[in-house]
């Protein structure tokens, strides 16, 4: 049973994280955040009444004295976090699941995960349709998946990939697709924007075989996810219309509420779907 959360960045996911602790969403005891930037810590804490307020982790290895890890804080916070906290028997969730593009750190985080007490939970995020996915996969007769994401171009600005390529988004008046590739390439190339990919890729047929296509269109208004799967086991198809975070727009609302409810799911007696 998880007594106490650490939550590892003061963003929008880690910001609505602690306000369902607060609220009494999640049920837990005990409550630390931890960030390279004080003034984000001060930001998340002054929205709380000071009794919900999550006490600060000074040093990065107070937070691995929890019952369960939380990463909120970007791709390159997985490297710093996942492995010891598994080998430190604590449970962890990642939010940044496409850091695990990364071979080396992939086989290290399922190593930890495999020898250790540890859970790693990798959340749904702002996509549906994974327990069918991987149900499918489980036949050995899933053959094709891809993902089609469109987003307003604010929604792709400082993405590594836009700006090693001059892309720019302030000139496209039309649906343009602005990246096509692997789940492995698009999460390295969209680190901020498409963790989404990553997490598709490990439910169903990996991160080379899972093809991927951005389109960026300023006539929309939300980040849209189109999934298809086809195989033996027939056709899957969902579309999820995500109303963007109005303090992020690169992060779907969906996404924290998906880590809210797989964290309230965890002391439940009862849980439907995966």
């Amino acid at each position: 049973m998880v007594r106490s959360i650490a939550i590892v960045g003061c963003g929008t996911i880690g910001t609505e994280i602690a306000r369902a602790i607060a609220n009494g969403t999640i049920s837990v005891d005990h409550t630390v955040v931890y960030g390279h930037h004080p003034d984000r810590i001060d930001v998340l804490r002054d929205q709380f009444d000071p009794a919900d307020r999550p006490q600060i982790a000074d040093v990065l290895a107070e937070v691995f004295e929890t019952d369960l890890v939380i990463e909120a804080a970007g791709q390159a916070a997985v490297d710093d976090i996942a492995v010891d906290a598994l080998n430190a028997g604590c449970d962890c969730m990642l939010m940044s699941v496409g850091a695990l593009a990364d071979e080396r750190l992939h086989s290290a985080v399922l190593k930890a995960a495999e020898n250790g007490d540890g859970q790693l939970y990798l959340p749904s995020g702002a996509i549906a349709g994974l327990d069918a996915i991987k149900a499918a996969a489980l036949t050995g007769e899933l053959e094709t998946v891809s993902l089609r994401t469109t987003k307003p171009p604010a929604g792709l600005e400082g993405a590594p990939y836009i700006e090693e390529n001059d892309v720019s988004l302030n000139t496209i008046e039309e649906p343009s697709v602005v990246f096509e590739g692997s789940a492995s390439e698009a999460a390295t190339a969209f680190p901020s924007n498409i963790n989404v990919a990553m997490a598709l890729s490990l439910a169903g047929t990996g991160p080379e075989e899972t093809t991927v296509e951005i389109v960026a269109d300023p006539s929309e208004g939300n980040n849209v996810h189109q999934i298809t799967a086809e195989g033996g086991m027939g056709r899957i198809e969902t579309t999820v219309q995500n109303v963007p975070s109005p303090t992020n727009p690169k992060t779907s609302y969906l996404a924290a509420i998906s880590a809210i409810e797989k964290l309230r799911g965890l002391d439940s007696s009862v849980n439907v779907g995966t």
